[in-house]
């Protein structure tokens, strides 16, 4: 049980009444309010039929595809093959090192987590100021207000580049 004051409202007493306990009117049924907001993002009693076939949640993107101005373009287009012969004459395998910084499993990360990765990778050295500009904004993608790089298109287009095929180390 979760008691509230009538000082807190929980989404303006809505709540409230469809948990309120039927034992003590000043509670509401903690853990039937957490299932259903679970219900939501996870299957409920997946742990007792582990074969059922669950969807991932996938967060909404606002954008996806971004359309920068020809020169921008052109100047993120030498960037992409610069950096896919270093990729190809290294064998860099770009996506296991943004993969530690996804966390939730999303393919985003952060700026700083993405401009990290590129200068492990060493290819940070090969942009400049604008390059780096024009690169983040290029992959740019806004998830929950926040401006994420979409990682995966960047390792696809790179890859492809570099001669890579799609899903071969």
């Amino acid at each position: 049980m979760f008691y509230y004051s009538d000082d807190i409202t929980i989404d303006k007493g809505l709540n409230r009444k469809i948990y309120r306990s039927r034992i003590d009117p000043n509670s509401i049924e903690y853990k039937k309010f957490c299932d259903e907001i679970e219900s939501i993002f996870t299957t409920d009693s997946l742990e007792k039929n582990p074969l059922v076939d669950s969807e991932q949640y996938i967060a909404i993107k606002d954008a996806t595809n971004i359309h920068l101005d020809p020169d921008k373009e052109d100047r993120v287009a030498n960037l992409m093959d610069k950096m896919a012969k270093r990729v190809h004459s290294r064998r860099i395998q770009l996506f296991p090192l943004f993969e530690d910084f996804d966390r939730v499993r999303n393919g985003h990360v952060t700026q700083n987590q993405f401009l990290r990765v590129l200068n492990d990778l060493g290819l940070l050295t090969l942009l400049n100021g604008f390059e780096k500009d024009n690169l983040l904004e290029k992959f740019r993608v806004k998830i929950g207000g926040r401006d994420d790089i979409d990682y995966i298109t960047f390792c696809h287009e790179l890859n492809g580049l570099a001669g890579f095929e799609a899903g071969i180390p």
